[in-house]
């Protein structure tokens, strides 16, 4: 097992084009770190760069106490699942899973053990001569994974392995992967685009966003209190609702209490999740306290979806959307307006220029 650990890394491409810039964060002995950001931010990148498929150019990369700055990636002891699963089509899952340990002379006996530990922990014993067009996706995957299993590596890497899959195969696999590295306790770093996917696989949660690093923490952490605009919105679906206020707390039309919070001389960001916002109903409003925000919807759009019901109205009935998210089932008629509290603890605020976060 190793901590990786990451010092000031960098990558320019030429140009002088930065992909990754002064990346410096550290993944403990058996931890499970999630790169997540949108594409373009570099998080692929910096995989790359830790499993030397990409040279860097300034920084340092350890795992364990060794610096693998030049080391050649079959000398690094890691192993990476790929997005594409990046099987030999012509071989049998078995010499799939064997094929590197062959490479690397390892004897025969050693190498029949390893996979069948695998398949039994992944469940492919049956499928163990079947090429892999005879699989399905999920099954694919799992080759994969026991490929990058029978290496015994120190670390794991994984490239958004599960975005070639459909949505309920994505969700059985989440569970499946985070199982998984809980048995074993090999350190791993997993990439992904996917926000819910980072939150349910990550110990720990690094946001990136155009080559830097955002934040870094456990995912609840980065929910309840995200340091910027960039994180507040990009984690949590449906996003963060943002609402502009001008020096001293004035805000557009519809919004309520806004002059109580300390807003920036530069203006603020005033961020309320979905569910954070309670409507009144039959008439009843919802009893307030100072520093509470009360907002002025006219609604556009209702969506039922079971347990919980979305409600998108325009802030005024001006053009700003805001969406609700209430418990149950509730239908209002779209042209109506309705009142939404939200609690003074629940606010997020962010100073305008710098996309901090401001302390309510």
């Amino acid at each position: 097992m190793a901590e990786v650990r990451l010092t000031s890394v960098g990558k320019i491409y030429s140009g002088a084009v930065p992909a990754v810039k002064d990346i410096t964060f550290s993944v403990p002995d058996g931890g499970f770190c999630v790169l997540v950001g949108p594409s373009g931010c570099g998080k692929s990148t910096l995989l790359r760069m830790i499993a030397g498929l990409e040279t860097i150019t300034m920084g340092e990369i350890r795992i364990s106490d060794r610096v693998v700055n030049t080391v050649e990636p079959m000398d690094r002891d890691i192993a990476m699942v790929f997005q594409n699963y990046a099987l030999y089509p012509h071989m049998s899952v078995y010499d799939n899973m064997a094929y590197g340990l062959r490479n690397r002379k390892t004897p025969e006996p050693e190498i029949s053990a390893r996979v069948a530990e695998a398949a039994r922990i992944l469940e492919l014993e049956p499928y163990l001569e079947r090429r892999p067009r005879e699989l399905s996706g999920g099954q694919r995957q799992r080759v994969a994974m026991g490929r990058a299993i029978v290496r015994q590596p120190q670390v794991f890497l994984f490239d958004e392995p599960l975005s070639n899959l459909d949505a309920k195969l994505r969700g059985a696999m989440r569970v499946e992967i985070k199982k998984l590295q809980r048995q074993l306790g090999v350190t791993s770093i997993y990439v992904t685009h996917d926000q819910l996917e980072a939150m349910t696989l990550a110990d720990q949660l690094v946001v990136m966003n155009q080559g830097v690093v955002e934040q870094i923490g456990e995912p609840l952490s980065l929910y309840e209190r995200p340091e910027t605009v960039f994180v507040a919105q990009f984690i949590g679906a449906p996003p963060m609702n943002m609402i502009d206020l001008a020096p001293g707390g004035g805000g557009p039309k519809g919004l309520d209490g806004s002059s109580e919070l300390p807003v920036p001389a530069s203006g603020a960001r005033l961020g309320i999740r979905p569910e954070h916002l309670v409507v009144d109903e039959d008439g009843r409003p919802v009893p307030t306290r100072p520093g509470d925000i009360r907002l002025e919807l006219a609604v556009d759009a209702v969506e039922a979806v079971g347990a919980e019901t979305y409600i998108h109205g325009r802030l005024g009935g001006d053009g700003l959307m805001i969406t609700a998210r209430e418990h149950g089932k509730m239908l209002l008629p779209p042209g109506t307006s309705r009142v939404f509290t939200a609690r003074r603890e629940n606010l997020h605020l962010f100073d305008a220029a710098t996309g901090r976060r401001v302390d309510i």
